[in-house]
């Protein structure tokens, strides 16, 4: 017991300083393996050995490196262990992709514009612009040329055998194989092909790859989510264009980092794939209602996005800057960078007012009603579309667009949308309009590389080929801030709408495509009746006027505008009466075998666009 009892009260004083000493001991080993495990990890770091997990992310811009360090610590009874993770995240070079997107027009299906899709896809091929140039996974479009040409060829095929029997098989072999050796010695020569994936790759006459710059690739999408709902609205309509672009952005993004990470092989041990950042631009192709549906996606895109400003903005005095609106953040990976706004026959000042033959307004508000949200949007029943012609809302985005063009038809031959609105020309505007090649104009600037023989593209336009391309005009872009339109209430609706737009700066491309329909001999009166093309007698009184007053004073060579009020005259004349059959005829409208072929005649104006989109596409430099 007494025994027992020393014990009980000695054993903790004996024992104490040991437990204390250990205990000392034991941190100075700890933190003695911890330092040790670090400089072990800067040591492994400095050597690059696989103690660190790196992700690298490509993009276009600056290169950046920043390094992120997670230290775990797990200890037991007897054992310490420190793991260290170090994630670096760069940016390095990845190509670019160019979203050309295409999108219809009232009662429209995407497969409508499938001429000008496959014109786009030709002329970027030709041109050797582009890495490569193909349709969207999704795009009905090439899904369903894919389907039309292997039925027919399956069609064609088991005919001829039923016909030609067995023995007949090998002549139709023996033919494919020709037909292939034929089709191989042409791409040799022309420079074009496409390969199993549907891309289109250019080779030059001795197959070998273009030494051309090339800049990034180009992708076409044909907009399918307004097919039967275009009568619920511009707002509507263009919230499901704007879903429908990011998806397909985010789809191809995907599919370009797949690819690119298969290529390069750069994955981490674990499998995982690297993360990516990538540049891409937006160019749209609005016809008819379709140009209104891209103006409002446009706007709510700007909304939904961060918006990104340029490291180097551009001066807001100087009018003749080109539009860099910076880009917007997509999923916080994806630079989006707006590109070409285009539009074709679209509506810009709406309906009212800008019909065909003049009604009152109790008509316009009854036909209105009949095309339900649509109409009361096309025909001003409520401000959306001054809104959207005045507000910076709107007009901040669409200044964001590197280039602005608008093709319209003159001479009276487009029955839904008068050239007066697809060009928002205004008899009370003197908004000023300079033809092609004007020199010496404040707020316009002529880009050589766009005008010149330019890298297998040239000059080459087939719509003024054929006389179908009567006139280009520009307007001088100014600055946002001096737009007082929005502000000035007691203006004229369509007169502020107009100017407002025109400030800024488009290309205007006005198409007489009478010779392209059916046309009856009934003339009209009208001041610019003797004239068989006003547009181009415009033109030359205003040459001789410019020619003049530069021999008259050698110190003034600036070239003299014409106003938006003398061209709404001019486009609204004609020397006779056609069947204004020029609105589907001017996008090469395709829907059958009938409206096919009667509409044929807007292919050259649809070939001109394109290569127009091309050369304009790849000049985009970030």
């Amino acid at each position: 017991m007494p025994s027992s009892e020393h014990d009980s009260l000695t054993s903790p004083l004996q024992s104490s300083k040991p437990d204390d000493e250990d205990d000392d001991m034991r941190a100075l080993r700890e933190n003695k393996k911890f330092v040790d495990d670090e400089k072990k990890n800067c040591y492994d770091d400095k050597n690059t050995t696989t103690t660190t997990t790196t992700t690298t992310t490509k993009t276009t811009t600056t290169t950046t490196t920043t390094t992120t360090t997670t230290t775990t610590t797990t200890t037991d009874d007897k054992n310490t262990t420190t793991t260290t993770t170090t994630t670096t995240t760069k940016t390095s070079m990845m190509d670019p992709i160019h979203f050309c997107f295409i999108i219809h027009g009232h009662q429209g299906r995407p497969t409508d514009l499938s001429y000008l899709h496959r014109a786009i896809k030709a002329k970027a091929d030709v041109s050797g612009l582009f890495n490569d140039a193909k349709s969207s996974d999704t795009c009905l479009v090439d899904k369903t040329t894919k389907i039309m040409t292997n039925s027919a060829a399956t069609a064609k095929e088991e005919v001829a055998v039923d016909r030609r029997g067995k023995r007949d098989r090998f002549t139709i072999a023996r033919n494919k194989t020709n037909d292939l050796r034929d089709n191989h010695d042409t791409v040799t020569k022309t420079g074009s092909t496409t390969n199993e994936n549907g891309n289109i790759d250019n080779e030059t006459e001795e197959g070998e790859q273009p030494t051309t710059k090339k800049k990034g690739s180009l992708v076409v999408h044909n907009i399918a989510c307004n097919e039967g709902k275009t009568d619920d609205g511009i707002v509507k309509g263009g919230e499901r264009l704007l879903e429908e672009m990011l998806d397909v952005i985010r789809s191809e993004v995907m599919l370009k980092q797949t690819t690119e990470q298969q290529q390069s092989r750069q994955t981490t041990e674990d499998g995982d794939k690297e993360d990516f950042a990538v540049d891409v631009t937006i160019s749209m192709v609005g016809n008819s209602l379709g140009g209104l549906y891209g103006r409002y996606a446009v706007a709510q895109l700007a909304q939904v996005l961060d918006h990104h400003h340029p490291i180097d903005p551009i001066d807001p005095n100087d009018a003749s800057a080109e539009s860099n609106g910076g880009y917007y953040s997509l999923d916080g990976r994806i630079r989006v960078h707006l590109n070409v706004f285009c539009s074709t026959a679209s509506p810009h000042l709406g309906c009212a007012g800008h019909t065909f033959f003049p009604i009152p307004r109790t008509a316009e508000i009854g036909v209105a009603k009949v095309i339900g949200e649509t109409g009361s949007d096309l025909f001003r029943l409520n401000d959306l579309l001054r809104a959207m012609a005045t507000s910076p809302r709107y007009l901040q985005p669409l200044a964001s667009f590197r280039k602005r063009i608008a093709y319209a038809n003159a001479y009276r031959t487009d029955f839904p949308v008068p050239g007066a609105t697809a060009a928002f020309l205004d008899k009370d505007s003197d908004y000023p309009h300079y033809f092609d090649g004007a020199e010496n104009v404040p707020g316009l600037t002529w880009d050589d590389d766009a005008t010149s023989d330019r890298e297998g593209i040239g000059k080459e336009c087939p719509a003024t080929e054929k006389g179908l391309i009567v006139a280009t005009l520009h307007t001088p872009r100014l600055p946002l801030y001096e737009n007082k339109h929005d502000s000035d209430k007691n203006a004229n609706d369509l007169t502020a709408m107009s100017s407002s737009l025109d400030s800024l700066g488009w290309k205007k491309v006005f198409v007489d495509i009478r010779n392209e329909i059916p046309t009856m001999a009934i003339s009209l009166p009208d001041p610019f009746s003797k004239y068989s093309c006003p547009i181009r007698e415009l033109k030359s009184d205003n040459s001789r006027y410019n020619n003049d007053k530069n021999n008259n004073n050698k110190n003034d060579n600036k070239s003299t505008p014409v106003s938006s009020r003398d061209l709404e005259r001019a486009i609204s004349s004609s020397v006779s009466y056609q069947l204004p059959l020029g609105h589907n005829a001017i996008c090469a409208f395709s829907r059958g075998r009938v409206s096919t072929s009667v509409n044929s005649g807007g292919r050259p104006v649809m070939d001109s666009l394109a290569i127009d989109l091309i050369r304009e596409i790849s000049l985009w430099n970030n």
